[in-house]
């Protein structure tokens, strides 16, 4: 394990809080270089860190490559928590992203090429991305486009919940937690089709559930850009990115590396600088905002207005200034945190089977959308009833994820596909269920624990899945199905361990 000591950070401001982590903007005191400093809510276990240091060698070696923004540091706080320490950019181009206007042809490419030249490095050294959104695609001030939140081991230990970036995620992604280099150059496709169009390939639209739109990314193709001005060459590439088999999809981001640069040369485009046309650095009541992809929702993402503050999350001011806050030191050994005990609940479950030993490709979590509400099948969830009858863990009903035909059309009746579930097999800290059905359908299981938030598992086609469970737990279970969206189909609740389901 390697932490490095480069010496405490003071003057620290929250600049945005999401779900996993917290990002500060500081300043080093020895030199006084201004830093972002991402905090998560708990230590790092010793798994998590063998695993980031791997990674952060592999990328130090590639300090070369500008495109690629490293972690220059490993933080522990003395609270406990931990976090890591880079350089601070100025925005992210999801700020650029928010008036939802087409990107010139020449800011479309510099964009393409940085994020090309970051992976095209990264998967040589064997280092995947896992999360490439426009939220991770940083601004220097310089101007210079980078390629932030390398890494699967930060992504096992604190994961994200999908919905979050979905236009996206790949396909295989969201129904198998494969990740890989084909999974990275998804995301610059989808990048790259915001940038050219202003809108992601599968946009939100008004009253859509979450449900009907993975179902989109995982069946829909996307439409080919016809846009004005883009180039043919370009337009196929970025369809051939965006195809739902991995095999589809170009395999080497140095080839379109390559391709970017052809198409510069052809049309004339040269780089932008966003933000700062000089390239000389701002002076410090301009400094700049860090984005990371944990901040999906937080302060909307602006992009930084010369002359005000970077915002801060609705609801949380932020920390005061050095002399109030204890400063953050690199390398500060903390009390010891809580170790991560497989088993203790389903999300640990769930996280650890992700070995940082082994090499990152292809890796499958069982169960990849967690949480009521971020489900294919828009699945309800089963709140856990036990003993007397009170509740143990009331969750709410996640919404139907395929519309409901309009009134005016009646509906296609609804066929008996014999949907049928075996007595649970209950193995102690794994639940084998097993069910038959009629027809070409999707099942997802329901799984809702005593004291654990209901969650959905993707099954896809199989008709049966193994369930990580806490031995000393109650649950209850539920198959759900649907017919390429048409109908829902549900299964009674099944109980093991004496546990009380209702509907």
């Amino acid at each position: 394990m390697s932490i490095e000591s480069s010496g405490a950070v003071g003057d620290l401001r929250l600049l945005a809080e999401g779900p996993t982590a917290k990002v500060y903007a500081g300043r080093l005191v020895d030199d006084g270089r201004a830093v972002a400093i991402k905090m998560f809510a708990d230590g790092f276990d010793a798994d998590t860190t063998a695993w980031l240091d791997r990674e952060r060698k592999a990328l130090d070696a590639l300090r070369e490559v500008r495109p690629i923004l490293p972690v220059d540091a490993v933080i522990k706080h003395r609270d406990g928590r931990s976090g890591v320490r880079m350089e601070l950019c100025r925005g992210s181009v999801a700020g650029l992203f928010d008036s939802g206007v087409a990107l010139s042809l020449r800011d479309v490419l510099a964009i393409g090429s940085a994020i090309a030249t970051a992976l095209a490095a990264a998967h040589r050294a064997d280092i995947l991305h896992g999360g490439v959104t426009p939220h991770n695609v940083l601004y220097r001030r310089s101007g210079e486009f980078v390629l932030a939140d390398f890494g699967l081991a930060l992504r096992r230990r604190f994961p994200r919940d999908p919905m979050h970036a979905v236009a996206y995620t790949a396909p295989e992604t969201l129904r198998e937690d494969t990740i890989s280099a084909a999974s990275d150059l998804y995301g610059l496709g989808a990048i790259l089709h915001t940038a050219l169009t202003g809108a992601p390939p599968f946009p939100h639209r008004t009253g859509q559930q979450p449900g009907e739109r993975i179902l989109q990314v995982l069946r829909e193709p996307v439409p080919p850009i016809r846009a004005s001005g883009v180039p043919a060459e370009l337009s196929d590439v970025v369809g051939r990115l965006l195809a739902k088999d991995p095999a589809d999809r170009p395999q080497d981001a140095a080839m379109l590396m390559t391709l970017f640069a052809r198409i510069q040369r052809a049309t004339g485009s040269g780089a932008i600088e966003p933000g700062n046309d000089s390239g000389e650095a701002d002076d410090e009541e301009d400094e700049p905002a860090a984005e990371f992809d944990d901040f999906a929702e937080v302060a909307q993402h602006q992009p930084p207005t010369a002359g005000h503050a970077p915002p801060v999350a609705a609801g949380h001011a932020p920390p005061p200034v050095s002399g109030h806050v204890p400063p953050l030191a690199a390398g500060h050994a903390p009390p010891a945190a809580e170790p991560v005990t497989p088993g203790r609940t389903l999300v640990h479950t769930f996280g650890g089977e992700s070995k940082p030993g082994k090499r990152p490709h292809n890796r499958r979590r069982t169960g990849i959308l967690i949480g009521a509400g971020v489900v294919v099948l828009g699945l309800t969830a089963v709140p856990l009833f036990i003993g007397s009858g009170e509740p143990v863990e009331q969750a709410e009903s996640a919404p139907t994820a395929v519309a409901a035909p309009p009134p005016q059309q009646p509906a296609d009746p609804k066929p008996d596909v014999n949907l049928e579930v075996a007595p649970p097999e209950d193995r102690g800290d794994q639940v084998q269920l097993t069910w038959r059905a009629d027809g070409d359908l999707d099942f997802a299981v329901v799984v809702a624990g005593e004291r654990i938030d209901t969650m959905v598992l993707v099954a896809n086609r199989d008709r049966t899945k193994v369930v990580p469970v806490d031995p000393t737990r109650r649950y209850c279970f539920q198959v759900r199905a649907t017919e390429a969206g048409k109908h829902i189909y549900t299964s009674d609740p099944i109980p093991i361990r004496g546990a009380r389901c209702n509907l």
